[in-house]
């Protein structure tokens, strides 16, 4: 288990039975990184948790004995210092909520929305006006259930090879089961390419860290991945 604070940097890799998964997030020349990424694997009794900032309680955490993972994006919607809060809290949030629940016995999307909505209560009741976007996968083995929130931004590599940007300007959560390869989240920060998005889907991370000239950029950018194993 490993967690940081506020760091400007983050990368890292995990693999599991049924995933790859990579990650890299930077502040830019910004010098405050403002993106919180979230990885989270559950399986045969063992998690592994990797979070830029908040904390996280695992007292009545429900462990499976299937292969359970969520990663989650959250970034601020604005560049006001509430908003950073705020998108620093809801990770916390949502990440300690959605820790309470077996995804593999219960409906995938039912849980997002409870999860979801126990983050917007708090947001209401603690930062008032404040602005934050997320979005997030979660896996039960490679069963894939995906939601955008705010503006979130997903890329989605089907079975046939086609890429579509999953995105939602207030809360959708899309149930994409098994028709897919290669899943890819980025914060707004992050530069996008549109005919380079399969490649960036595949690339080694510190490539992409590099191609895209992620420590020099103006904000902070982030990107997670999943491939299909």
């Amino acid at each position: 288990m490993m967690a940081s604070d506020k760091e400007s940097k983050m990368l890292g890799t995990v693999r599991t039975e049924d995933l790859s998964v990579s990650w890299a997030s930077e502040s830019g020349v910004s010098n405050e990184n403002t993106d919180r990424v979230c990885i989270l694997t559950m399986a045969n009794g063992q998690v592994r948790l990797t979070m830029q900032s908040a904390t996280i309680n695992l007292k009545g955490i429900r462990l499976t004995k299937g292969h359970v993972c969520v990663f989650a994006l959250f970034e601020a919607g604005g560049n006001d210092e509430k908003d950073v809060a705020a998108a620093d809290r809801a990770s916390e949030i949502f990440m300690n909520a959605i820790m309470k629940y077996d995804i593999i016995k219960k409906p995938a999307k039912d849980i997002l929305m409870k999860c979801l909505s126990k983050v917007s209560k708090n947001m209401t009741k603690e930062f008032m006006g404040a602005c934050y976007k997320a979005s997030v996968a979660v896996f039960a083995a490679k069963d894939l259930t995906a939601c955008s929130t705010n503006g979130g931004r997903m890329f989605i590599l089907s079975d046939d090879d086609k890429v579509s940007e999953f995105r939602s300007d207030g809360v959708e959560i899309l149930r994409v089961g098994l028709s897919w390869k290669n899943i890819m989240m980025v914060s707004g920060g992050y530069p996008t390419v549109d005919d380079e998005v399969k490649d960036d889907m595949r690339s080694p991370i510190g490539d992409i860290i590099t191609k895209r000239k992620m420590g020099s950029l103006p904000d902070s950018s982030s990107i997670v991945r999943a491939q299909r194993l």
